[in-house]
């Protein structure tokens, strides 16, 4: 796909014009209208932008699943352990999931963008501007869907430059409505496909982008028609399909081309842009920081290649619990033997991979396989691999709970066994029911988007979170190495005995307390006063 996003950071306008071959106009001072002198300004000053996608691969993503059920820092003091256990309270002064001064930044910038385009945006052509108008204006929807999902779709709309002080919140239809005025400009604006004949296009966002952020947040929403609409578009337009290979789709570099399930990525390229994600998660046997390891709810919750669901009660796949699983847990779970790099993992007592409670190695006997690259067998170099912001497993899925709520049930089924079958499955699954074919449907999202960040705000829309989150532990697997060479595998607590949280009131992120304090128009939720 040529929807592809390079992205850069440093000197981000001088790389840019390293590798975009812009030349913008130089001089000792610039005035307001420099950006808008001629196009390859203009394309400059979006690169800016661009970012806003995720320029740190697949870190904070990892991080915001670390706060559910399928992830643990192994560090007992790392930031999302103080967070689940409550050591760390959310309060207005005070939350780690906040995203309040980060978000109006930018948006205060995508509107500062909008007005210069306003004033001086007719020196270039019409097709231009609107194409800039609508990447800008699906990067401000992007900020305001994060403003959203954190402090449940009310916040202060802003659609052009401040003129006052003071502010109220909106209410949650009409931060729905600005979002989506924002994205459908967007939609109409931005193109199928980008030109790649000129280097400097690559990356840009497209129509297809457009439609499946759509997608994703009118599912937040629970305007379940305009959802299944959106990822019905993404389906028509013909440009996306399922990589055939699960394990494979995680592997591509940019250098080497691109995945046909992609819809919007960043692709990284060394030395001018990598990354460290595999040096701070690999496990201790590839000298990596093993900062994070996969439960065993999740573990467990892969099925068996036969569709059949794997249960430690089974004498015989309790025996060998890591045999004929499903093609997707091979492709995203590192196990005690597993094949890794040229060698056997080793997650039992005392072996090279290691397992204990306190950092450093393992907590629960398993490690990521997903998101790390096999290639690197000497020391760590900058990652290389494309990291996904949507792709078209995700639009199926979407469809499919979206089709779900309208109680089409045939059509979501439709769905979701598509995406099953790259997994494996020969057999679909049925459903009768809204709430059987929904059991279904988060089972399917927890494994086939793991690491990829969904699953903490997937149990929050959902309402689950207070049930799955709050009171209760998580778990591993102790491994010990008998001396006939066979393994002894106790489940045990990885969460050192204690409790997790998740009060009612964390559906919604209090507003912090600076902005109460700065804007007596912004009330504070009832909830968190």
């Amino acid at each position: 796909m040529l929807n592809k996003i390079i992205i850069y950071t440093g000197l981000f306008a001088m790389t840019c014009l390293a590798s975009c071959s812009l030349d913008p106009e130089l001089t000792k001072s610039y005035s307001d209208e420099v950006p808008w002198t001629n196009e390859k300004n203009l394309e400059l000053y979006l690169n800016k932008f661009y970012p806003l996608i995720g320029q740190t691969y697949y870190t904070p993503y990892v991080e915001d699943d670390a706060h559910s059920d399928i992830l643990k820092m192994n560090t007992p003091v790392a930031d999302a352990n103080l967070f689940i256990f409550g050591s760390q309270m959310v309060t207005p002064d005070n939350n780690a999931m906040g995203c309040w001064d980060w978000a109006y930044t930018w948006t205060r910038d995508c509107n500062e963008f909008l007005d210069g385009l306003k004033k001086y945006g007719s020196n270039l052509p019409e097709e231009v501007t609107l194409r800039a108008e609508a990447e800008i204006r699906f990067f401000r929807a992007w900020v305001s869907f994060k403003l959203s999902r954190v402090y449940g779709g009310s916040f202060i709309i802003f659609e052009q430059l401040p003129d006052k002080k003071e502010n109220s919140r909106s209410s949650v239809e009409e931060c729905w409505d600005f979002i989506e005025r924002d994205i459908d400009f967007a939609i109409e604006h931005l193109p199928v496909k980008v030109v790649s004949e000129k280097e400097n296009n690559q990356g840009k966002l497209t129509k297809g982008a457009a439609l499946a952020f759509k997608a994703r947040y009118m599912l937040y929403a629970e305007r379940w028609k305009k959802a299944s609409d959106a990822a019905k578009a993404v389906m028509d337009l013909g440009i996306y399909e399922l990589e055939d290979d699960y394990a494979k789709l995680f592997t591509y570099k940019r250098a080497t081309g691109t995945s046909k399930e992609s819809i919007l990525d960043f692709g990284y390229q060394s030395p001018n842009f990598g990354y460290s994600f595999d040096y701070f998660y690999c496990p201790p046997g590839d000298k990596g920081y093993a900062q994070v390891s996969p439960t065993e709810e999740l573990v467990s919750a892969y099925q068996m290649a036969d569709g059949s669901d794997f249960s430690w009660n089974n004498p015989e796949q309790a025996k060998n619990p890591y045999e004929g699983r499903e093609k997707r847990f091979y492709a995203s779970i590192l196990y005690n033997g597993a094949d890794w790099k040229g060698r056997k993992i080793e997650t039992y007592v005392g072996g090279v991979d290691g397992y204990a409670i306190g950092g450093g190695t393992t907590c629960t006997g398993y490690y990521m396989r997903k998101l790390f690259d096999e290639g690197q067998r000497n020391g760590f170099q900058p990652g290389e691999l494309t990291y996904y912001a949507m792709r078209y497993a995700e639009v199926l899925l979407i469809y499919a709970e979206a089709m779900a709520q309208q109680d089409n049930l045939s059509e979501a089924l439709i769905a979701l066994n598509q995406v099953r079958l790259r997994a494996g499955f020969d057999k679909p699954v049925t459903a009768s029911s809204k709430s059987e074919f929904m059991s279904l449907l988060r089972h399917e999202r927890m494994i086939e988007l793991a690491f990829e960040g969904h699953r903490y705000w997937d149990l929050r829309r959902w309402k689950q979170a207070s049930i799955v989150l709050n009171n209760v532990n998580c778990h591993g697997t102790k491994i010990t190495r008998n001396e006939d060479g066979t393994f002894t595998y106790d489940q045990v607590d990885c969460d050192g005995g204690k409790k997790r949280i998740f009060p009612e009131k964390y559906y919604r992120f209090p507003i912090p307390l600076t902005e109460i304090q700065r804007n007596p128009a912004c009330e504070q939720f009832d909830e968190w006063k």
